[in-house]
């Protein structure tokens, strides 16, 4: 019954007028897709009108079928396996596919979102909403103010116009994806899904890593930033919160938590990225999970830290140093003077490139830091607004772990390593651009290994959402018996 009624539906959704409106939609889209490519390169590139087919069927079939969780986890296999496949836009930078698809859904969900029709809301009513929007409405703003307000004596070169659009585009797409997860997932397992496709993606890259096998090319850009944290935190949350898992699944779990562990502290300690935000994450789902536990591996770290400080002061801190870590603060404070210039909405996605390069061309180097990044792009306002976000979303995250902490289940789990995963992430954004991509230092390809943080958020939100609907479910009846009118018993 439930198969025919399924296909029933998809009949419907597919009848001869829709498939017409569809072949239309995606003539429209390939027609743009094209167009778009001669007029940036003069060439009409057989690549690009391929995946502007591709995408229009893609988009036409989500948007009919109203799965957008399909594209959800399209997006988290082709952001660490399809790397070495990448569209292009006529210049040096390259459009990953993660990115591509993105843009497609939140193209699509627009459109629902502006015939919406019912009686529900638009936007389901979460913290999270409005800071987020108006740190989307911030970005925009100060990419008007910073090409209204640039210093005149600076002077831009050709495609700089094209990477601030780019950079626009990945500053406010990453938000918008978290926010269109938390709308669209309304079932727990498609977080799973989402959460075991990490860890898949995960374990064959951390012992490909290790083994030194010749396909890096594969998942490479997907895995950098803050992805291993998420792998790792969450193989160590689904270990020690899912108690009915199998005993050889919890073991196998902590050994790829192990391994990443090894690479980033041991192999690759000098790259502070890959491991003080992986273990800021693991110890608070520790914590999160046994308070006695997060003590035992507390003491046992100091005393390994004791033991071998030495050893761990010449790779961390002199490593560091010989690399030219230290020269960071040189670059934040060159860069500070010129958001002492800009100081309200700064100056504008990738703006203070231009800058650098106009008054100190020998030293014209990106922050690598995310938080002087949205000072110097967003101003003061830009910071304040990514705050409020951040703290919304720890909200959120904390309401999750109150609800599910005691339980042994994947929502406990899930809830642990988000808010765990929260704190990591703004610790990363003190070390490189992992959460929002900087246009002249990963470029617009971070967006590949940055979609797993907002993800992520978002499924946290989502969770939020279905927990509410939960209880709301539950209490629907207890409601409905205790204002339903009582009829006088007659004998």
């Amino acid at each position: 019954m439930r198969v025919s009624i399924r296909a029933q539906q998809f009949g419907q959704a597919f009848s001869r007028q829709a498939i017409m409106r569809g072949i239309f939609v995606s003539g429209l889209l390939i027609l743009v897709a094209v167009l778009a490519q001669l007029i940036a390169t003069n060439v009409l590139n057989p690549i690009f009108i391929f995946a502007a087919l591709a995408a229009s069927a893609g988009g036409v079939a989500l948007y009919k079928l109203g799965r957008f969780e399909y594209g959800f986890l399209a997006i988290a296999l082709t952001a660490s396996l399809v790397n070495f496949f990448t569209l292009p836009t006529g210049r040096e930078s390259r459009i990953v596919i993660s990115l591509a698809i993105t843009v497609l859904m939140l193209g699509l969900w627009g459109l629902q979102l502006l015939f919406h029709r019912g009686a529900e809301p638009r936007l389901k009513p979460s913290p999270v909403n409005i800071p987020l929007l108006a740190f989307v409405a911030v970005n925009i703003i100060a990419y008007v103010w910073g090409m209204l307000m640039r210093d005149p004596l600076v002077r831009i070169w050709p495609s700089f116009p094209n990477v601030q659009l780019a950079a626009l585009l990945v500053n406010i797409g990453l938000p918008l994806l978290s926010l269109m997860v938390a709308n669209k997932i309304t079932e727990v397992r498609w977080l799973r899904y989402l959460v075991w496709i990490i860890i898949g993606i995960g374990t064959f890259a951390v012992i490909s890593e290790l083994l030194a096998l010749p396909w890096n090319t594969i998942y490479f850009n997907g895995i950098r930033g803050v992805f291993s944290m998420w792998a790792a935190a969450l193989c160590l949350a689904l270990a020690l919160f899912e108690n009915q898992r199998p005993l050889w699944q919890r073991v196998l779990l902590l050994a790829v938590c192990g391994l990443w562990f090894y690479r980033n502290l041991i192999l690759t300690t000098v790259w502070l990225s890959g491991w003080i935000p992986l273990l800021i994450a693991c110890a608070i789902v520790v914590f999160i999970r046994s308070r006695k536990l997060f003590a035992v591996f507390s003491v046992i770290g100091l005393a390994l830290i004791t033991i071998n400080f030495t050893d761990y002061y010449n790779r961390v801190v002199v490593s560091n140093e010989e690399e030219g870590s230290t020269s960071r603060l040189d670059i934040w404070s060159l860069n500070l003077g010129h958001v002492a210039n800009h100081p309200i909405f700064g100056m504008g996605p990738a703006g203070y490139a231009v800058y650098n390069m106009h008054y100190h061309p020998q030293d014209a180097r990106s922050t690598h830091s995310n938080w002087f990044d949205l000072l110097a792009q967003n101003g003061i306002v830009g910071v304040i607004s990514f705050v409020v976000m951040a703290a919304a979303f720890i909200r959120v995250g904390v309401s999750n772990v109150r609800a599910t902490y005691k339980h042994n289940t994947f929502e406990a789990a899930f809830s642990a390593t988000t808010l765990a995963g929260i704190f990591g992430a703004l610790v990363s954004m003190t070390l490189g651009d992992w959460v929002l991509p900087f246009a002249y230092n990963q470029t617009i390809t971070g967006f590949d290994n940055a979609a797993y943080t907002w993800m992520l958020l978002g499924g946290m939100v989502s969770l939020y959402l279905i927990r509410l609907r939960r209880g709301r479910s539950e209490l629907a009846p207890a409601v409905a018996a205790a204002t339903a009118p009582k009829v006088a018993s007659t004998r």
